[in-house]
């Protein structure tokens, strides 16, 4: 025995669970109650109509799902194809669950009826149409968006054929005990289908991470080319520098010639483009670490970002190429946000040392991180409900972006990196364990 009240129950359950709905979340489960109480007024009617218990049930049924059916295709936005499979899921569960609840009820080691009968009836469609929902949740949701497929098209025949197969229509295809080989060719044609669904999910996440790794590739390629931009700006760096050997060696030359005169002029002239120019000052004794916050206090200067540094290391254990990869990231989001800030620009970068510690801080012109929000039922839909309940959160996180190295050598380090700001100022934090 099942229950026209638990039957579209599970239909309405089916319909919300698998579709993307339109509207807010409110407006959905209100017009799917209103359908669910038009499709059990009309069951009853039909059923007192048709003699035949079997088919009275069955067509009284189809109607409900009929009419779930054609709500859908102003509530959800799936493709008709998808609705018409939730429809005729919703009609080949009731056949199914009709001769198998029966069977099941029949093998029980205990007398069942009354009330004990009615109560594992209505456990058995839950669960059934539980377990229905979980293994189609992902595989529709992922495939929502798309159109009218031959895949969809053979997968709904399928449902006709189990239909009416629970309905004993191909009862000749067995030659003893019919009901049991009726209910193992109906489940395995469920579990085929449930296979099919999963595999084709699978299949498109497969492509997806596929077309991520690839993605990662060629992030990773820039990132190789930012090493060797890195290393251009050291060597450059270090020819700027000997540029400046260079004009020791002028001055004794002028020496030598006897233009004493002409010395002090020179000397504050190379002194005023030493002074003009950011990628000849001193940031650190660190040969490296310097050229590099050079090349960013250079950028700077192109984009007039007021630049500001005060880097010491101590005598923290980290080696040269992971606190140069760590500066360079975490100056080059500065950079490149501050320079597309809209107003006074200014960059403040400070390396402080301590014990067991070294703490990165970086403070500048920009646009505050926006703050993820919360899950609100309010203006959300039934679809984001389930997908706050089921779907896994996404692991990238937009407020790092840019900084993946540097978030792996902070995790390694047992540290810490963390994004805040105000409007107008953001502050980069990065601190390493030792």
């Amino acid at each position: 025995m099942v229950y026209f009240s638990v039957t579209f129950l599970c239909t309405a359950g089916l319909f919300l669970a698998l579709l993307e709905d339109r509207y807010r979340l409110w407006t959905t489960v209100a017009a799917t109650v209103v359908v669910y109480g038009l499709a059990l007024g009309l069951a009853y009617p039909i059923r007192q109509l048709i003699t035949d218990p079997v088919w009275g049930d069955q067509v009284a049924c189809g109607a409900g799902a009929l009419l779930f059916f054609v709500t859908s295709l102003f509530l959800y936005t799936d493709n008709i194809l998808q609705k018409l499979f939730v429809a005729l899921l919703s009609l080949c569960d009731f056949a199914f669950l009709s001769f198998f609840v029966p069977l099941f009820l029949g093998v029980l080691p205990f007398p069942v009826a009354g009330g004990l009968a009615g109560a594992l009836s209505i456990a058995a469609a839950l669960l059934f149409t539980l377990l229905l929902g979980l293994c189609l949740y992902r595989p529709l949701h992922h495939y929502s968006d798309r159109g009218v497929s031959g895949f969809l098209v053979g997968m709904c025949l399928l449902l006709c054929f189990v239909y009416l197969l629970c309905l004993g229509q191909f009862d000749f295809l067995f030659r003893a005990r019919v009901l049991a080989g009726r209910l193992l060719l109906a489940v395995l044609l469920y579990g085929a289908m449930i296979f099919a669904f999963r595999s084709l999910y699978q299949a498109g996440r497969f492509r997806a991470r596929t077309a991520a790794g690839a993605a990662q590739e060629r992030i990773l390629a820039m990132e190789s080319g930012d090493v060797a931009d890195m290393l251009a700006a050291l060597r450059e760096v270090r020819s700027v520098q000997k540029s400046g050997e260079y004009a020791l060696d002028t001055v004794t030359v002028m020496l030598a010639d006897g233009l004493e005169a002409q010395v002090p002029g020179y000397i504050a002239a190379a002194q005023e483009q030493r002074q003009q120019n950011p990628i000849l000052a001193q940031y650190h004794e660190n040969p490296y670490l310097n050229a590099v916050i050079a090349t960013k206090a250079a950028f700077a200067a192109q984009n007039q970002i007021d630049f500001q540094c005060s880097a010491a290391t101590g005598n923290a254990p980290l080696k040269t190429a992971e606190l140069c990869v760590i500066v360079n990231e975490l100056l080059t989001r500065a950079c490149q946000e501050a320079a597309a800030y809209q107003g006074p620009r200014r960059l403040r970068f400070t390396l402080i040392p301590g014990e067991d510690i070294l703490r990165f801080e970086v403070f500048y012109s920009g646009e505050a991180p926006q703050e993820k929000p919360s899950f609100r039922l309010k203006g959300a839909r039934f679809s984001d409900l389930l997908a706050w309940l089921f779907d896994d959160a996404p692991r990238g996180d937009d407020t790092l972006r840019g900084l993946e190295n540097t978030a792996e050598l902070v995790e390694r380090h047992s540290g810490r990196l963390s994004v805040s700001g105000t409007p107008g100022e953001v502050l980069l934090q990065a601190a390493l364990r030792f």
